[in-house]
């Protein structure tokens, strides 16, 4: 398990540095092998990483990442349009696999509170923006599958938050995602349905059909 303390939530945007230079920043995940690292976006578009770029990707080889870079060329693969870059920086995001809730882990997993601002599928994952209460202690974020399923046709799973007894003094949020393709099965797709208390106490769901990338 992977512990969280509160990752900092930046937003993808196009900033204009100037007339002749801007940056984008994206979420991606880091594809290929040593020395022709790439970056493949959440909408399956191919960053196509220079030379001066593949000794800082190494770091980050399999990583769930935000991506700072500069398009340098268009790159039209098949009539779809992927681009050459540049890559200015990197950071790391949390990325885990789907636990299977059991009566053994159901303490450790927690059962806080926790606010989730968002849901997207992209990459093969289920990203969640959250966010949580906190003082001083490290906290805890998983998604577990429910072992008893009220319909046959969903894959119930639960957004679990262990604060490990922390304060609730200040607000921290950030962004975790989750490998999905352990609920397919063979299938194509598979509709899963998320559900997460807040720090009201009201329930909340989120329902999507999970369908990976070719």
């Amino acid at each position: 398990m992977i512990m969280v303390v509160g990752l900092l939530l930046t937003t993808s945007c196009l900033k204009e540095l100037n007339d002749n230079n801007r940056y984008w920043i994206s979420y991606g995940l880091v594809i290929g092998t040593t020395g022709n690292l790439n970056i493949r976006l959440d909408d399956g578009t191919i960053l196509y990483a220079d030379a001066s770029s593949q000794n800082l990707l190494s770091q980050y080889a399999s990583d769930r990442v935000l991506v700072n870079y500069n398009v340098v060329s268009n790159k039209v693969e098949n009539g779809v349009t992927n681009y050459n870059v540049k890559i200015n920086s990197i950071d790391k995001l949390l990325m885990k696999s789907v636990v299977l809730l059991t009566k053994q882990n159901a303490d450790s997993l927690g059962n806080d509170p926790i606010n989730a601002r968002g849901f997207w599928f992209g990459n093969n994952l289920l990203n969640v923006n959250f966010s949580f209460l906190q003082n001083t202690k490290t906290h805890l974020i998983n998604l577990a599958k429910d072992t008893i399923q009220s319909d046959p046709t969903t894959v119930s799973l639960l957004l679990k938050h262990n604060a490990f007894g922390d304060g609730t003094v200040y607000e921290r949020s950030g962004f975790v995602s989750f490998d999905l393709s352990s609920l397919l099965n063979g299938k194509d797709s598979v509709n899963i349905d998320v559900k997460y208390t807040d720090y009201f106490g009201t329930s909340h769901d989120f329902k999507g059909t999970y369908k990976p990338l070719k």
